[in-house]
């Protein structure tokens, strides 16, 4: 097609040059094209005769065609000057094509953007090269067929908001002031009233201390979350857990110069009356959910509900049975657990000396391959639900003990050898003593750590506490707090000597040295005599019992050999002085005279390890243990043989620890998914008069019945010989 063909008519000339081709359009130049031989001259004369002002301006010379006509030169037209304008044409546009954008994300955004280096490298090579020519061509710049629009997601949320009668009425009084400041007149806010004007006045007599039960009434429209922060804030003002006194409330006027504000901010949530009467209110609440429970615990008969129907009790059948002919068994009353403890291993249970309603708990695994952050928990009897303090500490926590002369002190030993002291009276996460830098620090677990009282002598100035702990590195360490921590080996547990036998014995060279790692046995328990508190008992990885001395370091007083597997816990009896329980990982518990080193009596009743052991506080006779699968209350004024009551727990939880109650018939245990189970000992047998001799008795009579066989099994081995 010829440039000329292209304008041959005005709508042609209208739509290249106005707008981009069209169907009509090029119907119409083909149509013309064919044609153009013959309309040639009518074309011009409609152009000559509508005038330059219909083209558009500076193509008349290129859109019209004009017929050549012979001009007659004269002479004196040769000889005439011609003057010649030239001036800047305009500028024609034959093809203008848009850029596309694209998304960097999009699909084809890589191979696109590979295009357009293609195209880059292209024009560079352009310039110069012979093979590339100027030629012109007829493009269709067709619409874009993708859109793409890019958004972000509209996501809703779900939010709720819980608003107080003092919230509300301190928004529009808010208000009222704003419309006041607006309208200048100083009396407007008389007129502008809430629909409760009386509630800022039930607010200050509910901060006020003759209305802390009416608030903490109002408050029970808190969030949970809130009320929970609420209450774990006023937890700090009631030191040592209710053994101070009451703060002293604030008064009214007081109360009147509080600016209320919103969210946590609000002065109101952190007066000190409010928040000790939050803390005394969700105790009230506790108890009078757990009230049956609690009324077991102490003893004490249970509040009847006169609003509720009690429904009549069955007259007993034949067939049926009785609680009392049941024998000894064992209620569960509560849990000790939360969202924290959940999923954590309980290591340990320490009864406060002060509070009896006090426990402390530790949570930390006891294998090196499942070690975590552990904690240290402090549950009051008063509210079963959430502990009463929270410590976190870097490593496991696997053993603890409160202070006998300064009850607010708790010392926890942890998996990495640290032995570190907290103030119960503050709710601050980092101890106040710690032997994470100390020369003296232990280099395995602290199995178990003890406050000792020490320095016993004529003069009660004398006497004085410290802390001992054992550890799997070898050692008993006693800590001293007067000054910082300071540390001193008691005892350093050495492996006992095996007596070569065979051929080998008596040859020079027999015995062979062994390394330093190996001279020292782990330690894993330790327990002082009620009687004196120089002598302790240590029990070892070996197996062994050592009696030891606080005044000799270097040697045994005397060993104890029975147990052929880990020792994990000794216990001293609280009625005779001169008896000791140990349990261990060969499956026994066996029961100690201080003069014999070989056990009284030996307790077999499971095939798994037992993990602790200890004596009831009420009755000389009985004690309770845990193994793996089942916890066991032993009374030996029953039998000596099979225990009384045997508890087995849910499938897939193992028992770690068990401790009875000082001032109730309950016994605690611990078990691997965080919980402290307390249980209500039933139908026990009644405590005798004389305890410690009741307790001799039993042995003495077990081990000449024992003898008594052993002979009988002897003489029956002779005749048969």
């Amino acid at each position: 097609m010829s440039q000329a063909s292209i304008y041959q008519t005005g709508t042609g000339t209208a739509s290249v040059f106005g707008a981009p081709f069209s169907r009509s359009v090029m119907g119409s130049v083909s149509r013309i094209s064919g044609q153009s031989t013959a309309t040639e001259q009518s074309f011009g004369d409609e152009i000559s005769e509508a005038g330059s002002h219909d083209l558009a301006p500076g193509l008349s010379s290129v859109k019209t065609r004009r017929e050549e006509v012979k001009e007659i030169l004269t002479e004196a037209d040769l000889d005439r000057s011609v003057g010649i304008r030239l001036s800047e044409s305009d500028t024609i546009w034959i093809l203008d094509l848009v850029g596309t954008c694209v998304a960097n994300d999009s699909e084809n955004a890589d191979t696109i953007r590979a295009r357009n280096e293609k195209y880059k490298e292209l024009c560079k090579n352009r310039v110069g090269n012979d093979r590339y020519m100027e030629r012109g061509m007829q493009t269709f710049n067709d619409a874009p067929k993708n859109k793409e629009v890019q958004a972000d997601k509209v996501e809703l949320v779900d939010t709720g908001i819980n608003a107080s009668e003092w919230d509300m009425h301190d928004t529009y009084q808010d208000l009222a002031a704003k419309d006041k400041e607006k309208s200048g007149d100083p009396d407007a806010d008389r007129d502008l009233t809430i629909s409760r004007p009386t509630s800022r006045k039930a607010d200050l007599e509910e901060a006020s201390v003759e209305g802390s039960m009416r608030q903490g009434s109002a408050m029970s429209g808190v969030s949970g979350r809130e009320s929970r922060a609420s209450i774990m804030a006023s937890s700090v003002l009631a030191s040592q857990f209710e053994m101070a006194e009451t703060p002293a409330p604030q008064t009214l006027q007081e109360d009147k110069e509080i600016t209320v504000m919103d969210d946590a901010d609000h002065p109101i949530l952190k007066m000190e009356s409010l928040q000790h009467d939050l803390f005394v209110m969700e105790r009230v609440v506790v108890q009078n959910i757990f009230q049956p429970k609690q009324a077991a615990y102490r003893g004490m008969e249970e509040l009847t509900d006169v609003d509720r129907e009690v429904p009549e009790e069955a007259p007993p059948t034949a067939g049926s049975m009785s609680i009392a002919q049941m024998g000894p068994n064992l209620e569960r009353l509560w849990i000790y657990h939360c969202e924290l403890t959940d999923g954590r291993n309980v290591s340990c249970l320490s009864w406060n000396k002060a509070n009896p309603d006090l426990i402390a708990v530790g949570y930390g695994q006891f294998g090196f391959n499942d070690q975590k952050g552990g904690l240290a928990c402090c549950w009051s009897l008063k509210n079963p639900k959430y502990p009463e303090r929270v410590y976190h500490c870097a490593s496991g926590v696997v053993s603890m003990d409160f202070s006998y002369q300064n009850p607010s002190l708790l010392a926890v030993g942890l998996y990495d050898g640290t032995v570190a002291i907290y103030n119960v009276r503050s709710q601050e996460d980092s101890p106040v003593l710690d032997s994470f830098e100390n020369a003296g620090k232990h280099a395995a677990p602290v199995w178990q750590l003890k406050w000792v009282e020490r320095d016993r002598g004529a003069h009660g100035d004398e006497r004085g506490e410290v802390l001992v702990s054992v550890s799997a590195d070898g050692r008993v360490v006693q800590w001293s707090i007067r000054k910082g921590l300071e540390s001193s080996d008691l005892m350093k547990l050495k492996r006992t000597a095996v007596k070569p036998t065979g051929p080998a014995k008596g040859k020079e060279g027999s015995k062979k040295s062994e390394g330093l790692i190996f001279r020292f046995a782990p330690g894993l328990c330790f327990d002082f005599s009620a009687k004196d508190p120089n002598i302790y008992l240590a029990g070892t990885e070996e197996g062994h019992i050592h009696k030891c001395s606080c005044s000799y370091n270097e040697q045994y007083l005397d060993s104890y050999t029975g147990h052929t597997g880990p020792v994990y816990k000794i216990s001293w009896s609280p009625f005779a002085p001169d008896i000791f329980l140990s349990c261990s990982a060969d499956w026994s518990v066996r029961l100690w005279s201080h003069d014999l080193t070989s056990p009284a009596i030996n307790f077999f009743s499971s095939t798994r390890s037992v993990y602790d052991v200890c004596w009831s506080p009420a009755s000389s006779t009985v004690f309770g243990c845990v193994n793996e699968g089942a916890v066991e209350i032993w009374d030996l004024s029953v039998s000596t043989l099979d225990p009384i009551i045997v508890n087995v727990p849910n499938p897939g939880i193992k028992l770690s620890c068990i401790t009875f109650t000082r001032n109730s018939d309950c016994v605690l245990v611990g078990a691997s998914d965080g919980q402290v189970t307390v249980y209500k000992l039933k139908c026990m047998q009644p405590t005798p008069d004389n305890q410690g001799a009741a307790l001799r008795d039993i042995i003495q009579a077990t081990m000449a019945s024992q003898l008594q066989t052993t002979g009988k099994a002897g003489k029956k081995k002779g005749s048969g010989e």
